[in-house]
C-alpha cells in the first residue's frame, strides 16, 4: 500500500473515483465495501487512495487528499495506525483466528489519529466460512468510525449475508492507450516492449508493469518464442526438451498460456484481415503469417480451446510435463494436415 497519494493514481475507472469523492463530500461513506477485480487490476491502489481521501487532515470540498499532511504522508509510507492491512500466514486461506485477532478484537479501539479506522483485506475471497461469519457481526453492527474494505478477485466466494451488506465496486480494464502511455512515460519502457506488454495485459496495468519490469518474464517470453515460432516444423523430441525447460516457470505458467493464446489469436487475426497493426506479436509477423497459411479457422479455434483445457488440467494438478507435451504435439500435428 506504499506510494499511493490520491484518487488521481486510479487510472480511468471514473465511476469508482466519482463514488469515492461523492461519498466523502456528502459524508455518506459505507461501513463495508467489496472491491472486485482481477489480480493486478489496481484494487490495492484504489483502496489506499480512498483511505487517503478520508483520512487527509485537510479534507473538505477538495477531490484529492493534500498529499503533504502527516496523515497523507503516513498512508503513503504505509505506516498510518488507522489504515490497517489485514495479513494472513497460511497460503490459500484467511482463518477465523486471524479475523478475530486483527479485526473483531480491535474494532472497539477508537482511531488513534484519523476520523476513521479502515481495515483493508486483500485476497478476501480466501476467508473461510468461519472467518466470514466472524466478520459478519462487525459488518452488520460496526462502530461509526469503522470501514471494512474487502478486496477480491471473486465476489462469488462470499456468503450471501456478506454480499448483501456491502457496497460492491468493480475495477474495469484500462485502455491500451493509457497503459502504453504509463509504461513509456512513467516507466521508461521502450515502445516495442510497451506495445507487447500492453497487448499482453488485456487492460490490466499491474500485469503490464510486471511483464515490463521482470527479467524472469522476459526470459520466459524468449523461451516461449523459441517454441511458438517453430511449432510448425519442430520435432517431437525437441518439444519434450523445451517443455522440461518450462518447468522453471511452473508457478507462473498461466503467463505462458496467455502468450500462447495471444499468439494463436494473432494467427487468427492475420488469417482474417492480413493487417499487422492489429497484431500483438507484430515483430513475429513472418512466423505468424506462415502458420496462418497452414491452419484452418477450425484448427485455430480448436487450438485455443485446447490451451484453455490444458491450463485447467494443470491447475487441477494433472502431470505438468505430460500435459504440456501432449498440448504442443497436438498443435504441431495440425500443421501437417492437408492444405486448406
Amino acid at each position: 500500500f506504499k506510494g499511493v497519494s490520491g484518487v488521481k493514481e486510479i487510472l480511468e475507472n471514473e465511476n469508482l473515483k466519482t463514488h469515492f469523492i461523492t461519498a466523502m463530500k456528502q459524508k455518506k461513506v459505507s461501513h463495508a465495501y467489496i472491491l472486485e477485480g482481477e489480480k493486478g487490476s489496481g484494487k490495492k491502489t484504489a483502496a489506499c487512495a480512498f483511505a487517503s481521501l478520508l483520512q487527509c487532515e485537510r479534507r473538505g470540498e477538495e477531490e484529492e487528499p493534500c498529499g503533504c499532511c502527516e496523515s497523507c504522508i503516513m498512508i503513503t509510507n504505509g505506516s498510518h495506525p488507522d489504515v490497517i492491512r489485514v495479513h494472513h500466514e497460511k497460503q490459500g486461506v484467511i482463518s477465523v483466528g486471524e479475523v478475530r485477532e486483527q479485526i473483531v478484537n480491535t474494532v472497539d479501539v477508537m482511531p488513534y489519529k484519523g476520523p476513521y479506522k479502515i481495515y483493508i483485506i486483500d485476497e478476501a475471497e480466501k476467508m473461510n466460512p468461519a472467518a466470514q461469519n466472524a466478520i459478519l457481526k462487525t459488518i452488520e453492527e460496526p462502530p461509526s468510525y469503522v470501514i471494512i474494505m474487502l478486496l477480491t478477485t471473486n465476489k462469488g466466494a462470499f456468503l450471501p449475508t456478506i454480499l448483501s451488506r456491502c457496497i460492491l465496486l468493480n475495477m474495469k480494464p484500462i485502455s491500451d492507450k493509457t497503459i502504453r502511455k504509463y509504461l513509456t512515460e512513467y516507466g521508461g519502457i521502450s515502445e516495442e516492449t510497451a506495445d507487447f506488454c500492453t497487448g499482453f495485459s488485456m487492460g490490466n496495468l499491474g500485469k503490464a508493469k510486471a511483464a515490463a519490469e521482470s527479467e524472469e518474464f522476459a526470459e520466459m517470453r524468449e523461451n516461449a518464442m523459441s517454441i511458438l515460432r517453430y511449432l510448425h516444423e519442430i520435432q517431437d523430441y525437441e518439444i519434450a526438451e523445451k517443455v522440461k525447460i518450462l518447468k522453471k516457470w511452473k508457478d507462473s505458467i498461466d503467463d505462458y498460456f496467455d502468450m500462447m493464446l495471444i499468439w494463436f489469436r494473432d494467427i487468427l487475426t492475420d488469417k482474417a484481415i492480413k493487417n499487422e497493426k492489429y497484431l500483438i506479436f507484430q515483430s513475429e509477423l513472418t512466423y505468424i503469417r506462415k502458420q496462418s497459411e497452414q491452419l484452418s479457422y477450425e484448427d485455430i479455434n480448436e487450438i485455443i480451446r485446447e490451451i484453455g483445457q490444458t491450463a485447467k488440467r494443470i491447475r487441477a494438478n494433472v502431470n505438468f510435463d505430460t500435459s504440456l507435451e501432449i498440448l504442443h504435439i497436438d498443435i504441431k500435428r495440425r500443421f501437417f494436415k492437408e492444405n486448406r
